[in-house]
């Protein structure tokens, strides 16, 4: 898994690219280029609501312990990622936190968070990209 296959995928999952947004024809001409390319057409052709939903479950099974299954997180201890600003800011440091986990202090709404997030490696990067699609598209992060 590499962050640019991860970071290829949720972009166009951010987008809201759907399934008449790329011909199977064209999908299939760059995966014989591009790899990337493959992982990117297997995302758009999953088409947004299915990747929504998907990501929903794997929210749920490995991020709602710590951050709710509203996103609120708990205060002091796990950061909200409902209506949060740490998710509108960089969003290649949201998607290295999710990858490779985040020690440390952060500030999130103006609360000041210092825990570990473990890192999600051990998801698929497809899993990683629903979640994460998931997460920018709920709670008001849209």
């Amino acid at each position: 898994m590499t962050l640019r296959k991860l970071s290829i995928a949720l972009l166009v999952a951010v987008s809201g690219l759907t399934i008449g947004a790329c011909s199977k024809e064209a999908a299939t001409e760059s995966a014989a280029t591009n790899d990337t390319t493959v992982h990117t057409a297997e995302v758009s052709a999953a088409g947004k609501d299915e990747l929504i939903a998907k990501g929903e479950a794997v929210y749920l099974a490995n991020c709602a312990a710590c951050h709710q299954p509203t996103g609120r997180g708990l205060t002091g201890a796990f950061p909200p990622l409902a209506g949060s600003d740490f998710l509108r800011g960089d969003r290649k440091a949201v998607m290295s936190a999710a990858l490779f986990g985040l020690t440390g202090p952060i500030t999130v709404n103006g609360v000041e968070y210092n825990g570990v997030m473990p890192s999600l490696g051990h998801l698929t990067d497809a899993d990683l990209a629903a979640a994460l699609s998931y997460v920018f598209n709920s709670w008001g992060n849209d």
